[in-house]
Parts: C-alpha cells; structure tokens; sequence
C-alpha cells in the first residue's frame, strides 16, 4: 500500500507570519512578497488573503512579531537614563532582524507587542511630567529617529561588507578641491564616518535634551 499523503497543517496568521519572518531572514525586504511566502508554505499565494487583506497587513503583523521578544531593561531612577537605554536595546534589537525596520516606518504601535512597548515609554515620560500629547509626540518622535536611523546603519554596514563603498573616496576627492574648507576640517577631526554608536548617541542625546524642556520646571 502507498503511503498515506502528508496532512499540511491547517493555515493560521501566525503560520503565515513565521513563514513571513523566514522569507524576510534569507531574502530582505525586496524578496518579501506574498507568492515568496506562499511558496514557503507551499500554498498558492491566494490562501494568505484569507488571513491578511494585503502585503500591508502582513508587514504589520510581521513586525509586531519580530518586537515579541524584545523586553526593556532600565532601572527605573533617572527618566532620562531609562529613554537612553530603551532607545538603545530597540536598536540594537532591530540590527540583529535583517530589514526589520524597513517593515514598518509609521505606525510602529500598532499591534500587542508593540502597544506593550509603547505602554512602557509613554508611562516613563508621563510620570516624568509631560503631558499625554507631548509625550505621545516625543515616543514618535524618538522611534522615527531610531528606526531611520537603522536603516541608514544597516544600508551602510552592508556596503562596507561588500566593498560597494566609495563615499570616502569621492570625499577626499572634493576636499583635495580647496572648495570645502570646512569639511576639509571635519575629515581632520575624525575618520570620514566617525564613531557610529557616537553618531548615534550625539542625535539620542538631543533629543533628549529637548524632550526635558517639554517638562515644567518644579
């Protein structure tokens, strides 16, 4: 007797959101697509529409997944410290899921893990004085910083690892011109690029420091 044929297991959102988060890991953002997450679940593409209306949908859901695990630690003292350190861990935690940041631009709350997170920033940020609105605004403000910033990091990791890199290059080339005195300054002062993790803290701490004078003087 032949051998009975393999049941697939019944689809569900999370299956096409764990398949989605594969596609993602070994394809980027570009190959993301619904066929390429259909084919992952060797289904026809029309079957994930059951669960998600759209590539929007998908995304959404998929983001909010790849957020499941990440779990702020602070310490609660200084308001300040703690945005520090949030800002820190989600960068860190959208580094090491590749493209993750690209999935979800605007409207990073929505969705349960995402609201758990954002429940945690917008609590620090009341507690420390502001008003609901001004720390609604500052929490946006604050990830779009992160998650642009992110993007940017990882577009130019990638091109140092694969050699497509000529932005030193071309630099030094218009400096040599005499027509940039000033840049030609910066360059003297560091590496062309810098300290990314500096970069990173220097804008952080603007921000910051702006989000401080939001808070009335006690």
């Amino acid at each position: 007797m032949p051998a009975p044929a393999k049941l697939r297991p019944q689809l569900s959102p999370d299956l096409v959101v764990e398949a989605a988060a594969k596609v993602l890991e070994r394809d980027g953002i570009d190959g993301l697509t619904m066929r390429a997450v259909a084919a992952e679940l060797k289904v026809q593409a029309p079957a994930l529409y059951w669960h998600f209306p759209n590539k929007d949908a998908l995304q959404v859901a998929l983001f909010d997944h790849l957020m499941a695990d990440l779990a702020f630690a602070i310490d609660g003292r200084d308001w300040r410290e703690d945005i520090h350190l949030m800002c820190h861990q989600l960068r860190r935690h959208l580094l090491a899921r590749r493209d993750s940041a690209q999935l979800l631009p605007h409207g990073f709350f929505v969705g349960p893990n995402m609201m758990e997170q954002a429940e945690t920033i917008l609590g620090i940020l009341i507690r420390a004085g502001m008003t609901p609105k001004d720390a609604a605004y500052a929490m946006s403000t604050g990830v779009s910083y992160i998650i642009t910033w992110v993007i940017g990091e990882a577009d130019i990791l990638q091109r140092r690892l694969t050699g497509h890199d000529g932005n030193d290059e071309l630099a030094h080339r218009l400096v040599a011109t005499g027509r940039y005195p000033y840049f030609a300054q910066v360059i003297g002062a560091f590496e062309l690029g810098g300290d990314i993790e500096g970069q990173f803290d220097f804008g952080l701490n603007c921000l910051i420091a702006g989000f401080e004078q939001l808070i009335p003087r006690r």
